[in-house]
């Protein structure tokens, strides 16, 4: 099959033929005329792979190096316990420590952070989704497991957070909240693995091949699409856990008081029982309270992660060059 990027704009088209020993003739009398089809080629080929990109299901995890990891997991454990005490103290009116726990929680976000990926990476290199009568559910699959996985070492972190309130031993405290909490991980999950490369692939046609900017402005969009996602289970992840003798549905009403924004909530006040509940229910959940704690917290720890992980990797890869005399 042979393609052409010429058009005819008249009735009449006139078609000239250069013979292959003529053209050889040329590109060997003038050189340079190779150096012009080379660049018009690559350019071609350019334009071309900007109209594909990978599903995002079908990304795939490249090599983890794990002390890159371990390095941005201990990085982004401060970070993410200042923030989750500020969303907690904003939730429940209670202030906390900033940074409780953290001998425990440092090796365990450790822990946490390396059980994503390299869960994802065996599960990307021994599960091959089209040797299976349906491989979009295996890809599901595949793709949810991390976070499902990883829930009960993301219960012990969020238990390290809430001594001040929740006086029970860490054996039992973990536990509360472990229900809604599972998918807010499934979402972290896909987020910070699959959600983050899909966007980085696409933010490299806006960012001109800068690798270290397509990685962060993807962290960034993951980040506020899961921060969005995984706040309302996180929240009654956390009132659970805080609140641990409160049933689901006294919480979830609790949620819904503090999150329905005042204004929002003043426009429905004199509708009829029913109406305004299920407003207010619709209303808590699409603009819940602290939400932009939440997202940014998710937007920091992705772009933390993901660009630590991404800058090591690549300087040791430059290293190894070096060392071969490739670079």
């Amino acid at each position: 099959m042979q393609y052409a990027t010429t058009k005819c704009t008249s009735d009449k088209c006139r078609l000239y033929e250069m013979r292959r020993d003529v053209l050889l003739g040329l590109l060997h009398q003038y050189p340079d005329i190779s150096l012009g089809i080379c660049a018009g080629l690559c350019e071609e080929l350019r334009a071309g792979s900007r109209k594909y990109a990978t599903p995002m299901l079908e990304q795939q995890q490249q090599e983890v190096n794990i002390p890159a990891v371990s390095i941005a997991a201990g990085i982004e454990s401060y970070y993410r316990s200042f923030m989750n005490a500020a969303l907690n103290a904003r939730l429940t009116g209670v202030k906390s420590d900033f940074f409780p726990n953290m001998h425990v929680q440092v090796p365990t976000r450790i822990s946490y952070i390396c059980g994503f990926k390299v869960l994802r990476a065996k599960l990307d290199e021994h599960v091959d989704a089209e040797a299976y009568s349906m491989p979009q559910l295996v890809r599901w699959g595949t793709t949810l497991a991390p976070g499902i996985i990883m829930n009960p070492i993301s219960s012990i972190l969020e238990a390290s957070n809430a001594g001040h309130m929740n006086s029970e031993p860490m054996t039992t405290r973990w536990m509360r909240g472990v229900v809604p909490r599972c998918g807010r991980e499934i979402i972290f999950g896909v987020g910070l693995n699959q959600m983050s490369d899909y966007f980085e692939e696409r933010a490299e046609r806006w960012t001109g091949g800068d690798g270290m900017m397509a990685n962060a402005l993807g962290s960034l969009i993951a980040g506020v699409v899961s921060g969005y996602l995984s706040h309302v289970p996180h929240n009654l992840s956390t009132f659970k856990l805080l609140e641990p003798h409160k049933p689901y549905s006294q919480l979830y009403q609790t949620f819904v008081d503090k999150s329905v924004p005042p204004v929002l909530d003043r426009a429905v006040q004199h509708w009829s029982p029913l109406p305004r509940t299920l407003a207010r229910s619709v209303l808590a959940t699409v603009f819940p309270r602290g939400v932009m704690i939440r997202t940014t917290q998710i937007v920091g720890s992705f772009i933390i992660l993901n660009g630590t992980i991404n800058y090591l990797q690549l300087r040791e890869h430059h290293k190894i060059q070096r060392a071969m005399g490739i670079a």
